[in-house]
């Protein structure tokens, strides 16, 4: 009854306040936000020390029922009596204690939006009154990013290709007041032109221009706000890219190479993502014989091909090309016509009017020595019988470069010329597969050791080092021969980068040196591309790719456990990334654990998991099995069979060891007359430098007794590696 009387005495003030004269209110204007906290400010002081609050009020809109109650008039207000109505009672609580008081409302809906009236009665002093304006915020749902083709995009937009265009489309639903939606890149507003559907839906499209390698990871950011009181509600996305590759360089490419000999160019392209597939061509065919790697960060791939040209491939146009497989038309190439140096090849020839038949005594012979050589022979030379000729006019020889003449030859002149021509084929070059990266830690000695091919092996050697901002020439270093040492201790980031070594010998000076890369030294890369190549009841059989090697050599490791019994079944070491295991268990699941290990540490373990086969026993094994039975009576059977067929074999053996003795007899009685009458003299035709042959003396013609013609045979050698002097031979006989 006395609360009741209390809501009655509280709603004919608020009428008659109303209505009557008050102290002069104020309007405060305050913004919520949907399912947060909002403070409305009360101005509860009194105007004079002598004043006190009696009482608080607080009305909504035009109600005249109070939605909040502070009774003072018993005591003082800090130990007043507070209330609410039910639709407040767990969300509103009116705090003295901050300045000005405030009433606080939790949980927020969009029904609290309204004008709130706090009323303040004093114990002496007039009735005060406060407006307080709420606006409630309903905050945008969080914005939806979908690409070109209307599919919805978490965090990472892509892969695109590099050129591509990007569309991406941010939608955003509800929101009072309807947001404002802006793209961002990175920090930058690059977007801020949004529109509204009749359904409420607020949309901004970007439309991003051809990306480029710098957009890669790049992050776009919608931001929708319809506030300033709260942070804007935004989504991005990062932007992935596949990268063309963007440098190629070829270590020995315009270099002459040697027929014959075995070598290796290195290819390394970077700027490609993902890593970048090279191949290998001479002229349209694709060369097989390449060892492929990349590095540990990816971002470099190297190729190394391992050839062996010939006379053959002069001329043609040999090229590395690095390609993203995600990239239509990204292939860039790089290539040289080759030039190859060889050993000179010969031919010798008789004069073009004469013939081996028509030679006699009194005529002039020429012959011409025909020579293809790369580099030209600094050198020919003309022999008879394997003494060196020189122009004798008297005695009718004349040489003139690569042509010999004889003239009015006689019966002394008769026997094998031969013409030699030698070429400086062996200038300096660099040994192939010998280490190009060395690795060191600072303070570390490390040696470099730089080889060379030469002939003469008689090599002065020059060392430099290039850091990319000074280049510096080593003094100090030992040599001995083809091989030179020069001793770094790194110091700095500076005393790492590129060291130089060439060599010079009596041939000539080295073109193009010899590159070694002096990095920091650590730990090597994982093996990757790891695959079971076989797989049978007891043994598996992996190859992996090998990583970087951190500069420094290293080998690889191979765990096998047992994952039933936990157990370790095998623990391999490798040069190569490549492991046969044996005497495994059948049926067994393994864990196995592959990682790579050089002086500096061991790289991040590649965890796979495999089987070994499950043995079974076959129905035609059982089989064989059981017909392996035999009867006694059967054994004695093919007992006598067998001893038949071996008795009938002697017989046979017998009679033929007799026919062969007669015959033997009959041959040495026909041989014994064919000596008498004649004697045979084989004739032997070899290839090859300084090889001879035996000749015969032919018989006279009885039908041309005072004429002796000259028979003349012409034997052409081949080239070989070994000798850089190709000799052409001609036998002259009477």
């Amino acid at each position: 009854m006395i609360h009741q009387l209390l809501s009655v005495y509280l709603i004919i003030c608020h009428s008659s306040a109303l209505s009557s004269g008050k102290e002069a209110s104020t309007t405060v204007k305050v913004n919520g936000i949907v399912g947060q906290e909002v403070a409305l400010p009360c101005n509860i002081s009194p105007p004079t020390l002598d004043d006190e609050v009696a009482l608080v009020l607080w009305y909504k809109d035009e109600s005249s029922t109070p939605i909040y109650s502070l009774d003072a008039r018993r005591g003082v207000v800090g130990h007043g009596k507070h209330s609410s109505s039910d639709n407040y009672a767990t969300r509103t609580y009116f705090s003295t204690v901050s300045k000005p008081a405030t009433l606080q409302l939790t949980a927020v809906t969009a029904n609290d939006e309204g004008s709130y009236t706090c009323r303040v009665d004093f114990r002496k002093a007039r009735t005060r009154y406060s407006e307080i304006t709420l606006t409630i915020v309903v905050l945008p749902r969080k914005p939806r990013i979908t690409d070109g083709k209307g599919d919805l995009i978490h965090k990472v937009a892509g892969p695109y290709n590099e050129g591509d265009r990007l569309v991406l489309l941010c939608e955003s639903e509800g929101g009072n007041p309807l947001p404002s939606l802006t793209w961002w890149k990175e920090s930058e507003l690059i977007d801020e032109s949004y529109e509204v559907t009749p359904q409420k839906i607020t949309f901004n499209q970007l439309h991003v221009p051809p990306l480029h390698r710098n957009d890669l990871m790049v992050v776009f950011t919608c931001r929708a706000s319809n506030n300033n009181i709260s942070l804007p509600i935004s989504s991005s996305v990062k932007i992935d890219l596949n990268l063309r590759p963007v440098q190629l360089e070829i270590d020995g490419a315009y270099e002459p190479l040697i027929s014959g000999r075995l070598t290796e160019l290195e290819c390394r392209t970077s700027g490609s993502r993902p890593p970048a597939v090279i191949t290998w061509w001479k002229e349209n065919r694709k060369l097989k014989r390449t060892k492929n790697w990349t590095t540990h960060n990816g971002n470099i791939s190297i190729s190394t091909l391992t050839f062996q040209p010939s006379l053959e491939d002069s001329g043609k146009y040999l090229s590395c090309r690095a390609e993203n497989p995600e990239i239509k038309e990204s292939a860039i190439e790089n290539g040289w016509k080759l030039e190859i140096h060889h050993v000179p090849v010969l031919s010798l020839r008789l004069g073009s009017k004469l013939r081996h038949s028509h030679i006699q005594e009194g005529y002039d012979v020429y012959f011409e020595c025909d020579i293809l050589a790369n580099p030209w022979v600094t050198n020919i030379v003309w022999k008879f019988e394997r003494k060196e000729l020189s122009t004798n006019t008297s005695a009718g020889i004349i040489i003139s470069n690569q042509s010999l003449v004889l003239q009015k030859v006689h019966r002394s002149m008769r026997g094998r010329y031969t013409c030699s021509a030698t070429n400086p084929l062996d200038a300096p070059l660099c040994r192939t597969g010998q280490k190009s990266v060395y690795g060191a830690a600072r303070h570390e000695t490390i040696k470099i050791f730089c080889d060379v091919e030469a002939d003469p092996g008689d090599v002065k050697f020059y060392w430099r080092f290039n850091n990319t901002k000074e280049v510096l020439d080593i003094t100090t270093f030992e040599s001995k021969e083809t091989r030179s040492k020069a001793t770094f201790s790194p110091t700095g980031a500076a005393d790492y980068g590129m060291v130089l070594c060439w060599g010079k010998n009596s041939i000539g000076t080295q073109k193009k040196p010899c590159l070694f890369h002096l990095v920091p030294a650590g730990p090597p890369s994982s093996v990757s591309n790891c695959s079971l190549q076989n797989q049978t009841e007891h043994s598996i059989e992996l190859e992996c790719s090998e990583g970087y090697d951190g500069g420094l050599s290293q080998h690889f490791v191979m765990e096998v456990h047992d994952t039933k019994l936990h157990k370790l079944r095998a623990n391999l070491t490798s040069l190569e990334s490549r492991f046969y295991v044996t005497g495994l268990p059948p049926g067994t699941d393994f864990v196995v654990i592959i990682y790579a290990v050089n002086a500096k540490g061991r790289s991040h373990a590649v965890i796979l998991r495999t089987r070994t086969l499950t043995f079974l026993l076959k129905q035609s094994q059982e089989e064989s099995l059981w017909q392996m039975t035999f009867s006694p009576v059967l054994i004695v059977l093919v007992a006598v069979v067998a001893g038949l067929v071996l008795l009938a074999c002697l017989i046979v053996l017998g009679l033929k060891t007799r026919s062969k003795l007669h015959r033997s007899k009959d041959t040495k009685a026909v041989k014994a007359d064919a000596s008498d009458e004649h004697e045979v003299v084989n004739n032997k035709n070899i290839n090859g430098v300084g090889e001879t042959f035996k000749g015969w003396e032919p018989v006279e013609s009885e039908k041309h007794p005072a004429s002796v013609p000259l028979l003349l045979q012409v034997q052409t050698s081949s080239p070989t590696l070994s000798n850089p002097s190709e000799t052409s031979e001609t036998a002259l006989y009477e």
